[in-house]
């Protein structure tokens, strides 16, 4: 069976069992993985998944679940259990019912052939290869390829079939004990990875960053590279969920129409790029994705919303549902038109941050937060890196840092390893008065 028989049989059922609206979608994943680490493959392994998600209303009573035996009698017996559970559940005050289908969706691409094991090794070795070529002394990373099939089916007429695949790879090189570097290339289609160029471009960071020395807290101007931001941003655009903002958990309650970042800055979620490691063709409630502008040259335009949030805010669906928490497709920021190059020399005296770990938020509401300085901090004056720094923390406020963005670049780079889950395609950014802190003591 198809994805989407799998999630029209899930449908039938609830339907006979008495629930006023299913929706089911299917997801089929394959998977590859190569890990590599001291210069040298570790593990190769492929694997397979399917799991089938399930939402039930009776009486606008919820509930909602996910299985991974997909077997007739499996399906069965959780719609069964979901069915009782949602009518010993409270009525959900904003429950809207699904949107009218039948939808029309665009076509689906057609996927090349999935690259051989011995493939995904020679991304590996490109990698390495590369890294060493530019000085390192260790490589280590993942290097991924994944195929995902979706099939959604609605109890109000929506069926819908859709599938892309992409690559992935994440590289961290070595020049000593204490200096490394990051670096990732990622990809819808295979002309488009470059696991060489991560090598190199992970190895030369690592090669500046040698002898590190302890940094000073206080305020500095700062390049943010492509990491950091798509990090930042992807906080940003949750932000913007609907279920954020009305659950207190976002900076922007209450802020639609007001400007909220530099007038440099425009963020889109966009599900329908060609290019877009996240792209799909429908939402969870079978309404066609779409692109939406959500901070517009700093003024905040769209929150991101599924049938429910729509409706208590009087505009329409953007596209973007979960049945409880509308959620991103993949995050586009809009270039600058500084160079790479020239962005660094603008800064006089400041920091340069390529990478960071462990963004933690400590007040979702204000927007303060601290995240790590990993794999590449360093000193800049003149426009010109001077010293590689070690131990510092940016502990800042999101809406402040927004507001303070005074360039960004003409380049931009797509985004996607554990640190930012959101595909992302975002510049470097210069930005004013950061706040660091010791993240040692």
């Amino acid at each position: 069976m198809e994805p989407v028989d799998f999630a029209s049989f899930a449908v039938n059922t609830g339907i006979r069992g008495g629930a006023e609206d299913v929706a089911a979608t299917c997801i089929r994943e394959d998977v590859k993985m190569v890990r590599f680490s001291n210069s040298k493959v570790t593990v190769n392994q492929a694997w397979h998944s399917s799991i089938l998600n399930i939402m039930v209303a009776v009486r606008k009573r919820v509930a909602i679940g996910s299985i991974e035996d997909l077997s007739r009698g499996s399906v069965k017996k959780s719609i069964e259990y979901l069915l009782k559970t949602a009518k010993i559940t409270p009525p959900k005050r904003d429950y809207v019912r699904l949107p009218k289908g039948p939808f029309e969706y665009n076509a689906t691409q057609k996927l090349p052939p999935p690259p051989e094991g011995s493939t995904m090794i020679k991304y590996v070795e490109d990698a390495i290869e590369g890294a060493l070529s530019k000085g390192a002394e260790r490589v280590a990373g993942t290097s991924l390829y994944r195929k995902v099939e979706t099939g959604i089916a609605t109890s109000a007429g929506a069926s819908g079939y859709d599938s892309l695949s992409s690559f992935e790879i994440s590289v961290r090189a070595f020049s000593d004990e204490e200096s490394s570097g990051h670096a990732n290339s990622c990809a819808r289609n295979e002309k488009d990875f470059y696991p060489a160029q991560a090598g190199e471009e992970a190895a030369e960071i690592a090669v500046k960053a040698a002898n590190p020395v302890q940094g000073e807290a206080g305020l500095y101007d700062v390049v943010l590279g492509p990491n950091v931001f798509a990090n930042l941003v992807n906080d940003v655009v949750n932000a913007a969920s609907a279920f954020n903002v009305d659950a207190g958990l976002s900076f922007m309650v209450n802020r639609l129409g007001e400007r909220i970042a530099s007038g440099s800055l425009t963020i889109i979620d966009d599900g329908t790029l060609s290019d877009g490691l996240n792209s799909r063709a429908f939402d969870d409630e079978g309404v066609p994705t779409r692109r939406t502008i959500i901070v517009d040259r700093g003024i905040l335009k769209s929150y991101l919303h599924n049938s429910s949030t729509a409706k208590k805010y009087r505009c329409s669906t953007t596209g973007n549902a979960g049945w409880i928490v509308p959620q991103p497709w993949n995050i586009v920021v809009e270039a600058g038109k500084l160079s790479e190059e020239r962005i660094l020399q603008e800064l006089d005296d400041g920091l340069y941050v390529t990478n960071n770990w462990y963004t933690r938020f400590h007040d979702y509401r204000r927007g303060d937060f601290s995240t790590v300085c990993r794999d590449g901090l360093f000193r800049v004056k003149g426009g010109e890196i001077v010293q590689s720094l070690k131990g510092l923390r940016i502990s800042g406020n999101l809406p402040k840092i927004l507001r303070n963005i005074v360039a960004l670049s003409s380049e931009r780079r797509w985004v996607k390893w554990w640190e930012v889950d959101v595909p992302t395609l975002t510049p470097h950014i210069l930005v004013r008065d950061v706040p660091f802190t010791r993240s040692t003591k």
